[in-house]
C-alpha cells in the first residue's frame, strides 16, 4: 500500500483533550449534525459511557477535540479498554463518536483526529463503522479484518413470514419452511448436562469468580478485550436505559462461562440479541450449554429470531451446531496495533473474540 499522506488541514488547527467547558458547544454541534433525539440520548448516557468507564485515565475521558482558537471544529470520542494481543496486554480504545462541524468536512479534520487518537494508544479499534468512518480507516491504512460474522437462528418462522407476506401466507408457509430449515440447519442436542455443566441466572454483581474465569479463558484467544469483573459490572449492570439478562455456566463449584442477552424490537419483530458469550474456547460443554440456554430463553421470551456476532470460529461452530446459520454482516472491523505484530497476525482471526457487546454496538434500547 502507498504511504499515508499527511492530511491537509486549515492553518491554526490544533487537537487536544476535551475539557469540561467544551460540553455545551459539543452538544450544540452534535444536535446540528445528528438531531435533537440523538443528542438527548447521548446526553443521558454520557456520564456512564465516558466518566464511569473503569479504564478511564485520571486526566479524564479519552475524547479528542479539533479546534481553531476557541472555535470547536470536531470531536473523536473513544472508549479505553485493556486488550490481550497474543501474550501481551495493551492499552487500547474503541473509536466511537466522531463528528466534524458542518461546512468544513473533507478538509482533513477527521484524519487529524484519527491520527492524533492513534498516537495516544497502543491499539486503536473501530467496530460497526459508518461508511464514512470505514473509508477513512482504509485511507489511513488501518488493518481491515472484514466484517464480524453474524449468525441467526429462526425461532418463530410464522411471525417472520407474516411480516413480509401477511398473516394468511405466513401461517400457510410456516410448516414447510420450518421443515426445510430443520433439514438445512439441524440443531444437535448439547452434551453439556452429561459433562456436568449447569446454567444459572446471575442475579447479583459480577464477582471475583469472573476475574478467575477471565484469567483462565483469555489464554485460549489471540485477541480479546479484557473482560474483568469490574468491566462487566460497568458494561452490563450499570448501563442506563438498557436492561440485560445474564446467565452463568457452572461446573462443580467453578464458573466456566457467561451469557448476556436482551430483547430488542426491530419493526414489528421481536429480536433476541446474544450480546456476549464467553468461555474458554476449547470448553465445548460450556459453550454448548450457553448457546442452548440462549435458545431456551428466546423461546420463553417469544422472540422471532436470535442474533449473534462472533469472530472466533470455535464460537461460530458452537452456534452452528445449535441450528444457527450465517447471514450478511454489517459490522465492519478495522484496527491498528502500534507494537511489533507480524503481518500474519491480521490474516488469521479464527482465535479473535469479538462480539456485539464490544465497543458501543449495543447502545440503543
Amino acid at each position: 500500500m502507498a504511504a499515508t499522506r499527511s492530511p491537509v488541514v486549515p492553518a491554526g488547527v490544533e487537537v487536544r483533550r476535551r475539557r469540561p467547558e467544551d460540553s455545551e458547544a459539543l452538544l450544540s454541534m452534535y444536535q446540528e449534525i445528528f438531531g435533537a433525539g440523538e443528542t438527548e440520548a447521548s446526553r443521558r448516557r454520557w456520564h456512564w459511557q465516558y466518566e464511569e468507564n473503569p479504564y478511564r485515565p485520571p486526566e479524564g475521558p479519552e475524547i479528542w477535540i479539533a479546534c481553531e482558537g476557541e472555535t470547536l471544529l470536531g470531536q473523536y470520542a473513544t472508549m479505553p479498554v485493556r486488550l490481550k494481543v497474543a501474550e501481551r496486554t495493551l492499552s487500547a480504545s474503541w473509536g466511537m463518536d466522531v463528528m466534524v462541524k458542518p461546512g468544513i468536512q473533507r478538509k482533513g479534520i477527521g484524519s487529524r483526529l484519527f491520527l492524533y487518537w492513534d498516537r495516544q494508544v497502543e491499539a486503536s479499534l473501530g467496530l460497526g463503522l459508518s461508511p464514512s468512518s470505514y473509508a477513512l480507516f482504509r485511507k489511513l491504512q488501518w488493518q481491515d479484518v472484514g466484517p464480524v460474522p453474524c449468525y441467526t437462528r429462526l425461532l418463530d418462522v410464522r411471525a417472520l413470514l407474516a411480516r413480509r407476506l401477511g398473516g394468511f401466507a405466513g401461517s400457510l408457509l410456516a410448516p414447510p419452511a420450518r421443515f426445510v430449515l430443520a433439514l438445512a440447519f439441524p440443531a444437535r442436542r448439547p452434551a453439556s448436562a452429561e459433562a456436568g455443566v449447569r446454567i444459572e441466572p446471575l442475579s447479583g454483581a459480577f464477582g471475583p469468580a469472573f476475574d478467575r474465569l477471565w484469567e483462565k479463558a483469555a489464554r485460549g484467544f489471540d485477541f480479546v478485550v479484557e473482560r474483568s469483573a469490574r468491566y462487566l459490572e460497568w458494561k452490563y449492570r450499570q448501563v442506563p436505559f438498557v436492561s440485560y439478562e445474564v446467565f452463568q455456566a457452572v461446573a462443580g463449584d467453578e464458573l466456566t462461562g457467561y451469557l448476556v442477552l436482551r430483547v430488542a424490537e426491530r419493526g414489528s419483530v421481536r429480536l433476541g440479541l446474544i450480546v456476549d458469550l464467553f468461555a474458554h474456547p476449547e470448553d465445548q460443554a460450556s459453550l454448548a450449554a450457553l448457546v442452548d440456554q440462549a435458545v431456551r430463553w428466546g423461546r420463553e421470551r417469544r422472540v422471532a429470531r436470535l442474533q449473534a456476532f462472533a469472530l472466533d470460529q470455535r464460537l461460530g461452530a458452537a452456534l452452528r451446531r445449535q441450528g444457527f446459520f450465517e447471514i450478511g454482516s454489517p459490522m465492519q472491523f478495522c484496527l491498528k496495533i502500534n507494537t511489533d505484530v507480524d503481518k500474519d497476525f491480521y490474516r488469521d482471526t479464527s482465535r479473535w473474540h469479538v462480539t456485539f457487546g464490544d465497543s458501543d454496538q449495543d447502545r440503543h434500547p
